[in-house]
């Protein structure tokens, strides 16, 4: 795997300062709730949610979502389908979403909009990275970690046909492997 790769851009210790940044700032602003709840988009943000939880000290309930945009290529399709929903009730508590990724916007607004429709008090958005040059939908995030290019990256549970994801970097994917 690694001669697959072009470049590491964030290391492992990079990620994990930026997640304790992160959890400040989530802490800080969600000082006044007893509890709320994370809710992962899956696959490629199960590790980064694992990490933020694992520093959050109070009770936080978590659950995930499952969408399908990219159908396998490297470019976010039109439609955004919900193939798997929450186990939980989100009706009157405050929602983190988690999403690895934030590029076009449709899948975070789509899903944003869904917590909202179940009764959610509030979503806010945390994203390990920020790929504002793709953004399509008006959209930011709450939390964002790292801002990127426009480039293709694997690595902390990002992935490419399912490969890559238990890489503990993140790194740019040469292009001779998806194009």
């Amino acid at each position: 795997m690694k001669n697959d790769i072009e470049k590491i851009i964030f290391s492992r210790s990079e990620i994990a300062a930026k997640i304790r940044g992160l959890v400040r700032n989530i802490m800080k602003d969600f000082k006044r709730e007893k509890a709320f709840v994370m809710v992962a988009l899956l696959k490629g943000s199960v590790i980064f949610l694992a990490d933020l939880i694992r520093q959050i000290d109070r009770s936080v309930e978590f659950d995930f979502i499952g969408t399908s945009s990219y159908k396998g290529g490297t470019i976010s399709e039109a439609s955004v389908e919900i193939y798997k929903d929450l186990v939980f009730e989100v009706k009157g508590k405050s929602v983190i979403l988690i999403d690895d990724i934030l590029d076009t916007g449709k899948t975070a607004k789509i899903v944003m909009k869904h917590l909202l429709d179940k009764g959610a008090k509030q979503v806010k958005l945390c994203v390990l990275l920020d790929k504002p040059s793709r953004r399509e939908v008006d959209i930011k995030a709450d939390y964002a970690g790292f801002t990127i290019d426009d480039v293709f990256v694997v690595g902390y549970g990002l992935d490419f046909k399912d490969k890559y994801r238990n890489l503990p970097y993140i790194a740019v994917l040469k292009k001779k492997h998806y194009n």
